[in-house]
């Protein structure tokens, strides 16, 4: 902030002083060896604030301001211009920073020279002068470099100054430094590009410090220049592996006069592979003579290092001459190099394009042939069909899905016309691949096409030809497809017909008019024939097409009339549940009664009016004269939530063999009711507890009426076995299903007695145990055969065994909450073995549990007895 405050005060200054002297634009002053004193103010404290930020810059200054030969070709017509802005704007500043900055710095310098200074005191005073010192600053800052704890920020500091006699400091201190200093010293004469150390740094390349070798050969690279660059190469036999990298890296700063020395573009066979191929990639980018023989080379051998960068430099480079050349050697490459040869040739386009792909889709290699027939799909050429129908029906896996893709997409002129052309005379498997391609392209006037296939010999090109008239879905093929429905040779191919009419129906935008054409041609096919394409009339529900199937069902030929019922049981309202029930009610066919029974309650359950579903399901059970029917209607009424439909369902509860039915009917009613009507809805699952016991009907029951609690004794005689655990593996969850002993039928368990409590406390047992099991086992004697229930908490997952079997489990990593798990179980009457097994992750470790009662009660005269 100091200096930037101070910068803008002197520029402000600067910018008065030059009003008021009138200074002729070449008054312009420069400081010692021709460097513009411009750079010893606002410009350099804006140009080296920070080291890597300002070290470009630095190169441009340190040149004289010398822009490049690229950068003022592009500017020549302004240099005049700037050449006059900057003469100006070095002159107001030179005024406004000699007044300013020169009793500055001479303080600054004094505090460096003072014995009584603090390091710190000397390390801020470098800092500042490195931001505006001037060549006064050098002699004392100097010094500074030889003692360990102020060497570098004094080499930093004269890094920044602008002045030879700072990079002559620099070079002259490096002999009497050693160590880190000595590379810093070094990285500094390396940003200034100080030619005149090039002897100095190439000595220092032997030096046994790592650091100073590998700065030296940096700063080399950096400095570059013929003798520089020749100590870099004679230093790759000598160099230690540390520096060696550092001393490749200086060769590739340089790699053109490299090049000119006659080395190879790896500068030696020990240059490190990222080296070398960056290297070769410089080389082939620039040097157009070396860059067709080098790729080319490189590209026909799988196996050498620079293989991989020459596929990824062909493609970049977009080069004509290079992409023939490696067309030349064709046959020569390996796989992976004919794809990069073959897109590069795409890329680059033209006329020759077609010729390279044609020639990649007969390529030896599997994947140059699949990138070949995706080209083809690119580049929109109608002579590619025929390539690409004979590969689709040939090829497998990649190849035939690419060129199958390419048919689908492909586009341009004339290519419509091939397809179809090709279509004409293509053998059986090609034209099926373009039947496929066809229907896959979306386009309706190819109906006539895939019709006139349709009738053809080879039954693959029919189906080829049916499916395709299902992707189109044109309205003008209905008819036609009924006919190949009804009088199809096969059931694949029957299948595909009524597939595609389907679709037919379903995109007509009016289902009336497609009625009343489909229903006459349908009127006159034999009856086996209309059974078999009666189900596409579901995709037309309306009153005639509803009207022609009841027709159906009417009908002497009992296979239409069933046919007729299957497809009323799947219409998509209830407008046939009536007519369905009539048929259930008077029909004196057993086969025909159960079809329409099943078809009124399906489509029942479609009536928005719950009072007339209620009427018609109702009915329908009253008409079954099987269980089956009444339970599928049981369900339908389960979707009634009233009270009405609720008192109906329970009725059947007192049936055997609909009871469990009813059961769930009950309860699915009673949720809902539960929020308005609570003591319905529990006296209906105390009703159907009662009746059924199924573990899913107890818990649902259990959840409208409530957990039992308190009201029956916890469990409290206990034996235990444990703990066991697996190495690796770790966390409650993990542990739950894995097998141990006590799971194990026949498997050796010591089992030991455990304290008597409503709460298996399983860490006091077994205290700073983790990632483990434990298990409880006790013998329950029952005074009769009974359901009952199970209640249990866990800390964490529990699993449990009623003799034998399991009854429970709930992996989990959860704290102990009783009766939080509810698992329905049987007990015979006297002993009952239970077990429970305990997971543990962390932390607390417990269970607790009770049996009682189906209806939550206590069973009498239940004990609990410890005993393995």
């Amino acid at each position: 902030m100091f200096s930037f405050f101070k910068t803008s005060i002197a520029t402000k200054n600067a910018a008065k002083v030059g009003q008021a002297s009138g200074l002729p634009l070449s008054a312009t002053t420069f400081g010692t060896g021709g460097t513009p004193v411009l750079l010893c103010g606002f410009w350099r404290a804006q140009l080296f604030k920070r080291r890597y930020a300002t070290r470009p810059a630095f190169e441009i200054a340190a040149r004289g301001l010398k822009p490049t030969a690229t950068f003022m070709g592009s500017l020549r017509d302004l240099r005049r211009t700037l050449r006059v802005a900057v003469a100006l704007v070095t002159a107001l500043l030179t005024l406004a920073f000699s007044s300013l900055y020169a009793a500055d710095e001479q303080k600054l310098i004094a505090i460096i020279q003072s014995p009584t200074a603090s390091v710190p005191d000397k390390c801020s005073a470098c800092q500042h002068l490195r931001l505006y010192g001037t060549a006064k600053a050098v002699p004392a800052i100097a010094p500074l470099l030889e003692q360990e704890r102020t060497a570098q920020v004094a080499r930093y500091a004269l890094e920044g100054l602008p002045f030879p006699e700072a990079v002559t400091a620099l070079r002259e201190a490096l002999p009497k430094t050693s160590g880190l200093v000595k590379a810093g010293i070094i990285d500094s004469l390396g940003w200034r590009h100080d030619a005149k150390a090039v002897p100095l740094l190439t000595k220092a390349l032997s030096d046994t410090n790592t650091a100073v070798a590998s700065s030296a050969a940096t700063a080399l690279g950096r400095i570059g220049g013929k003798q520089a660059v020749n100590a870099l190469l004679a230093a790759r036999g000598t160099a230690s592996a540390d520096a060696l990298r550092a001393v490749f890296d200086g060769l590739l700063r340089n790699a053109a006069l490299v090049r000119a020395a006659g080395y190879p573009p790896g500068f030696g066979d020990e240059c490190p592979e990222p080296i070398l191929v960056a290297a070769w990639r410089d080389l082939v980018l620039t040097d157009y003579h070396f860059r067709t023989n080098a790729l080319i080379l490189e590209l026909s051998n799988s196996g050498r290092i620079l293989h991989k960068p020459a596929l990824q430099v062909l493609r970049e480079l977009k080069d004509e001459s290079v992409v023939k050349a490696a067309l030349a050697k064709w046959p020569e490459l390996p796989a992976d190099a004919q794809l990069a040869v073959l897109d590069a040739r795409v890329k680059l386009g033209g006329s020759d394009v077609l010729d390279t792909v044609n020639r990649a889709s007969q390529s030896d290699h599997p994947s140059v042939r699949t990138a070949a027939y995706s080209a083809f799909g690119d580049l929109g050429d109608p002579k590619s069909i025929s390539t690409l129908a004979k590969s689709a029906a040939v090829s497998t896996g990649a190849e035939r899905d690419a060129a199958r893709d390419a048919l689908a997409r492909i586009h341009g002129d004339g290519v419509e016309q091939a397809v179809l052309k090709q279509v004409a005379i293509a053998e059986p498997p090609e034209r099926v691949e373009l039947l496929r391609a066809l229907g896959d392209r979306g386009d309706s006037d190819a109906a006539k096409v895939f019709l006139q296939n349709a009738f053809d010999q080879s039954e693959p090109v029919r189906l080829a030809a049916l499916e395709g008239l299902r992707k189109v879905a044109a309205p003008s093929t209905a008819v036609p497809l009924l006919d190949l429905a009804a009088h199809s040779k096969s059931q694949a191919e029957c299948d595909a017909a009524l597939a595609a009419l389907r679709t037919v129906c379903q995109a007509a935008q009016d289902k009336e008019q497609t009625g009343r054409i489909i229903l006459g041609p349908m009127a006159k096919l034999q009856p086996s024939e209309r059974a078999r394409v009666l189900p596409v009339l579901i995709e037309l529900p309306t009153p005639s097409v509803l009207e022609a199937v009841q027709a159906a069902t009417r009908d002497q030929n009992s296979d239409l009339a069933k046919e007729g019922m299957r497809v009323l049981a799947q219409w998509p309202n209830a407008a046939p549940a009536s007519y369905l029930l009539s048929m259930a009610q008077t029909t004196q066919t057993p086969s025909l009664q159960v079809l329409a029974l099943r078809g009124c309650i399906s489509v029942a359950g479609l009536e928005a009016d719950t009072a007339k579903r209620l009427d018609l399901l109702l009915q329908a059970i009253a008409a079954s004269k099987r269980p089956e029917e009444k339970k599928q209607a049981l369900a339908q009424l389960a979707h009634i939530p009233t009270p009405e439909a609720l008192k109906k369902v329970m009725d059947y509860l007192s049936e055997p063999d609909l009871a469990n039915e009813a059961g769930l009917a009950a309860l699915t009613i009673a949720e809902p009711i539960s929020k308005t009507n609570p003591d319905l809805a529990k006296e209906t699952a105390s009703q159907v507890l009662a009746r059924c016991n199924t573990p899913e009907i107890t818990r649902r029951a259990w959840a409208i009426r409530g957990k039992p609690g308190g009201q029956g004794p916890f469990l409290i005689d206990w034996v235990v076995s444990g703990p066991y655990n697996q190495p690796g593996v770790t966390g409650a969850m993990a542990i739950f299903d894995i097998a141990f002993p006590p799971e194990k039928p026949g498997a050796a368990v010591q089992w030991k007695p455990f304290p008597r409590g409503k709460t298996a406390d399983l860490l006091s047992f077994f205290p700073d145990h983790a990632n483990c099991a434990a298990y409880l086992k006790t013998k329950i004697e029952s005074p009769k055969d009974c359901d009952a229930a199970l209640l249990v908490g866990s800390d964490d997952g529990v699993k449990a065994w009623l003799n034998g079997a399991v009854v429970h489990a709930n992996n989990v990593d959860r704290g102990l909450t009783a009766d939080e798990d509810i698992a329905p179980i049987h007990l015979k009457e006297g002993a009952n073995a239970l077990m429970l097994k305990i997971t543990q992750g962390g932390g607390g470790w417990a269970a607790c549990a009770r049996i009682v009662g189906i209806d939550g009660k206590p069973i009498k005269g239940l004990k609990a007895k410890a005993e393995p």
